[in-house]
């Protein structure tokens, strides 16, 4: 039985990961198990754990979320646990992590992330991966100035690091960019197994999630619901606006006035996932058929358009990979541009 800790430099890009590989090693035909060995609330308390719930959803694990997230505490408590009762802490952690372990080839762990500026995070990585005898697995950011000394640093404290992947990379700089970083890395002693690209999509959020977050009403296609959206565009107030304008950003939610048919139906001639209109105004007849033909969902919403814009900007603001949409484009960027053998070889797996 192999344990996998996965964690990060930033915030964000653990679940996705912990999400993708789990279901790569699902689908070579290993039992997996999940487990978030801390989660760090804002007060401690026992709130729940949203990604807990969708890795326990989308893997269909038989465990409680109670177990899958069994130690929350603040990032105070945490420190405190850490630093100053380690012993109980490992031993509280090896009792929750044996429930999980049982009939499993493998138990991924998700981590706290921000190792680049958080000491707690940094702690609990050295002593659950020491105290699991956990192989890692570090997931960074992409920047020009991405410090490799950093990592070198974090992996002259861990026992079995497998490597790191760089997440975020420009596309279109991608080919360029990936010896660039493998050389760096590897003059340090350490493995990139994946330069993944910048995925607008994973970034995205539903139609419904939009239509929740503005408390508005699908009026037509809500079997498309779950289509993810990219990019937000505004209807313009210029009489020049039309398909031109439209065309400028794909697989996007257009917002615009109840009343402007004109610009309703512009937007639906190019690649767009939802119309939303505002004022509370439902689009004339004709507006709906054409949406109805394009398959293009129209939510109406009561606010006015300065409203609806903070509210979509929050949304935005607050995406997070828990979708199963997301999780089938992330396998597709894993198939491309992770180094799986390398990463089965990690685990000790055979190809």
């Amino acid at each position: 039985m192999v344990a996998l800790y996965i964690t990060s430099t930033e915030s964000k890009g653990k679940t996705t990961f912990c999400a993708g590989i789990s279901k790569k090693l699902l689908d070579r035909g290993a039992k997996i198990g999940f487990m978030m060995p801390v989660h760090v609330t804002e007060a401690g308390g026992s709130n729940g754990c949203a990604d807990a719930t969708f890795m326990k959803d989308i893997m269909k694990l038989p465990e409680s979320e109670e177990l899958i997230c069994p130690i929350r505490l603040s990032a105070n408590e945490l420190w405190k646990n850490l630093a100053e009762d380690t012993t109980k802490f490992v031993q509280n952690l090896k009792q929750a992590y044996s429930k999980i372990e049982q009939g499993k080839d493998i138990v991924v762990l998700e981590g706290p992330g921000n190792l680049n500026i958080d000491k707690v995070s940094n702690l609990a990585c050295y002593t659950i991966a020491d105290g699991l005898e956990a192989r890692v697995i570090i997931v960074l950011d992409y920047s020009p100035n991405l410090d490799v000394s950093k990592i070198e640093k974090i992996r002259t404290k861990l026992k079995h690091l497998i490597g790191v992947v760089v997440n975020f990379v420009p596309k279109s700089k991608i080919q360029k960019i990936r010896p660039q970083l493998i050389d760096s890395f590897s003059k340090a002693g350490i493995k990139v197994l994946g330069v993944l690209p910048e995925v607008r999509s994973l970034l995205g959020v539903t139609v419904a999630e939009l239509a929740r977050a503005l408390d508005g009403e699908i009026l037509v296609c809500q079997e498309k619901a779950d289509e993810l959206v990219e990019n937000v565009m505004l209807g313009a107030m210029t009489v020049d606006s039309g398909v031109n304008y439209f065309s400028r950003k794909d697989n996007k939610a257009v917002l615009v006035r109840g009343e402007r048919a004109d610009m309703q139906l512009a937007a639906l001639q190019t690649s767009t996932k939802c119309l939303i209109v505002t004022d509370n105004i439902r689009p004339l007849p004709f507006v709906m058929v054409q949406a109805q033909e394009k398959q293009v969902p129209v939510i109406m919403v009561k606010q006015d358009t300065a409203s609806a814009i903070a509210g979509i900007e929050k949304t935005l603001a607050e995406s997070s990979f828990r979708s199963p949409r997301k999780l089938e484009i992330f396998d597709m960027v894993l198939d491309s541009y992770f180094d799986l053998e390398a990463f089965y070889a990690g685990l000790g797996l055979k190809g």
